[in-house]
């Protein structure tokens, strides 16, 4: 795992060294243990290690024999010692045992249709000296975060969007991109909050030489179609079944230790009990944390206790104080860029814990976009159902699915498109953000368009329709993010064995029935899980990472919100009406029910972010 920046002169003029280096800089959290550059006439390439394969050989930059190519990699590929074999059965002698020299190979012998053949997660450049072309390139689910900008002379790339501004200044907000984080508490790729700064979509590569720049989708999350002969439900749990340990025991590659977070839920402790289970594999060292003096609906070590206890792992528990949100402030740089999700600071200090003992640890992320394991798929669910049905029957039906469902996205049932889905889904509507906004910012954002990353959805007739955009979106900007960035600035290295090629495909060719049934989640993966954990950990209710982050909204005496509120480079952003925002906290302070205390946090975490930048926009 690592942290790859870069800069791309296509002017053929010599690329900025020093501004390679301030980039490179920025990312010594991600790779503590090695670094290093490749400076090549218009290119130059930056990197920064975290050893974890072929401890003594897998240094980068890395360039090919003939010194054609050279490569910077952020990133595992969970199948390269089978790639490996290929290429040398082929003719290829490889110099070290890294996968960094398994995918520079496979690009040399095929191009960007090699990204196609890589199972793992990856952010990946690629310099090619003789047709003086750089490719970027990321992984399938969009794992590991790639940025960019490209100002029509310059291209310049970074694992992490703080690297990326250390390049140069100016930087300026983007209306569209400051929208759509205070919509849904993250940015959708391709935007950011800057303007010019932009993500690399997940399953993408870009190619820039003298011809320009050209943006490629390698491959898309397939669409579900009935198939003739659908598989029982015994066929169908014996095969993911198969699926998850080659998955589980695949991301377990690694010559340093790897252990795992446990949570309780039924995702990560099947995942860490898969692990005990492979060949030949020491004891599964675990992670969780609690909140001390917190109520149970906040705290799951006691489950997370219970699994470590039955599948005999050696477990240690990290302990918080409820408050843990108070120092919020003083860590908001392991944001990166704005995410409001209230979860990254316990985890961060949960990889740091971690980070004392182990160098990679398999998280449960993504099995909830993939089996149906939030609310909001039972209202799709229901939603495929409704449209099945001839008119009359929608009419009659669709009373009772409202009145049966929970949550804003019943009440849009029924739908047909991913607008529709996106709204339902949304944390707050545009027109709920006009009362806390500068007049002048609601003028000018009122002429973009905020929805523009929908384009390349299509219809939502299907649960599986709605899992593919969660994949994409929720699950990509927003959960992977925090993911990444708080492991990584814990220099730990998260993977996400759910996110197996294989086992998303599989998923994505599941019937709905296999998801949800009978309004219960999952119903695939808990058949499965069944055979490795205790049934009251099997079927416990989605609970979530939660952490009490309404009660630190509310406090009167939180000096980091009082302290933003007054400060003046926040005040003069031209965002936010500042009075409003000013009665608001009062009314929030008082108790109020009446104030959006969701849009507070994401406007609270936004301007903290500002903060932390140390200028003004």
């Amino acid at each position: 795992m690592c942290g790859i920046c870069g800069l791309f002169n296509l002017d053929g003029s010599p690329a900025d060294r020093e501004a390679v280096r301030r980039m490179r800089g920025r990312l010594a959290h991600r790779g503590p243990d090695d670094e290093g550059e490749h400076f090549e006439g218009p290119v130059g390439l930056g990197f920064r290690r975290l050893s974890i394969l072929d401890l003594e050989g897998g240094h980068q930059p890395m360039s090919s024999p003939d010194g054609r190519y050279s490569i910077v990699f952020n990133g595992e590929i969970y199948n390269h010692p089978q790639l490996r074999a290929e290429l040398e059965a082929s003719g290829v002698r490889f110099q070290t045992h890294s996968d960094t020299e398994t995918i520079l190979q496979l690009f040399i012998r095929n191009g960007p249709a090699a990204f196609s053949r890589l199972n793992g997660m990856f952010a990946v450049a690629l310099w090619d000296r003789e047709r003086q072309k750089l490719t970027l390139a990321r992984d399938p689910i969009g794992v590991k975060p790639l940025y960019y900008r490209f100002d029509g002379r310059v291209l310049g790339f970074s694992s992490e969007l703080r690297s990326l501004m250390a390049w140069r200044e100016p930087w300026a907000l983007d209306p569209a991109g400051v929208l759509d984080y205070l919509c849904y508490g993250k940015v959708h790729a391709p935007r950011t909050v800057l303007r010019d700064a932009l993500k690399l979509p997940p399953a993408s590569y870009l190619e820039l030489d003298a011809q320009g720049l050209r943006l490629h989708t390698y491959w898309r999350v397939p669409k579900y179609h009935k198939s003739a002969k659908e598989p029982s439900l015994q066929q169908a749990a014996d095969e993911l079944d198969r699926l998850l340990k080659d998955a589980v025991w695949g991301n377990c590659l690694s010559d340093v230790p790897v252990g795992a977070f446990l949570s309780g839920g039924v995702d990560s402790s099947l995942v860490a009990a898969l692990m005990a289970r492979r060949p030949g594999s020491a004891k599964v060292q675990t992670f969780s944390v609690g909140f001390s003096g917190a109520d149970s609906g906040v705290d799951e070590s006691a489950h997370a206790r219970q699994v470590a206890r039955h599948i005999g792992c050696e477990h240690h528990e990290l302990m918080l104080p409820a408050d843990v949100l108070d120092h919020l402030e003083g860590s908001i740089e392991l944001l990166d860029e704005p995410i409001a999700d209230s979860a990254i600071l316990p985890t961060f200090l949960l990889s740091r814990f971690a980070r004392e003992k182990v160098k990679v640890v398999l998280t449960g992320e993504g099995a909830d976009e993939l089996f149906a394991g939030y609310n909001r798929y039972k209202a799709a669910w229901v939603n495929e159902g409704l449209r099945a049905l001839p008119p009359w029957g929608q009419t009659l039906a669709l009373p009772l699915a409202k009145r049966l469902g929970k949550g804003a996205v019943f009440n849009t049932l029924p739908f047909q498109d991913a607008r529709q889905w996106a709204a339902a889904t949304a944390s707050s509507s545009r027109e709920d953000l006009r009362a806390v906004l500068h007049p002048d910012f609601w003028d000018a954002s009122s002429q973009v368009d905020a929805l523009e990353w929908l384009k390349d959805f299509e219809g939502m007739d299907h649960l599986n329709d709605a899992l593919a955009f969660d994949l994409k979106t929720v699950l990509c900007d927003s959960l992977l993010m925090k993911v990444d960035k708080s492991t990584m600035r814990a220099s730990l290295e998260a993977r996400v064995p759910f996110l197996d090629k294989a086992v998303v495909e599989f998923a994505a060719g599941l019937p709905s029935s296999f998801k949800i049934r009978l309004f219960k989640g999952k119903y695939l993966l808990r058949h499965v899980a069944r055979r490795y954990l205790p049934e009251n950990i099997v079927w416990r209710r989605k609970h979530g990472f939660i952490v009490p982050w309404e009660a630190w909204v509310r406090d009167a005496g939180n000096q980091a919100l009082t302290t933003l509120l007054e400060d003046p480079d926040f005040s003069s952003c031209g965002i936010f009406d500042m009075e409003r925002l000013k009665i608001f906290r009062q009314e929030l302070s008082r108790g109020s029910r009446d104030v959006d205390c969701g849009l507070f946090f994401r406007i609270a975490v936004f301007g903290l972010w500002l903060k932390s930048l140390g200028k003004s926009f």
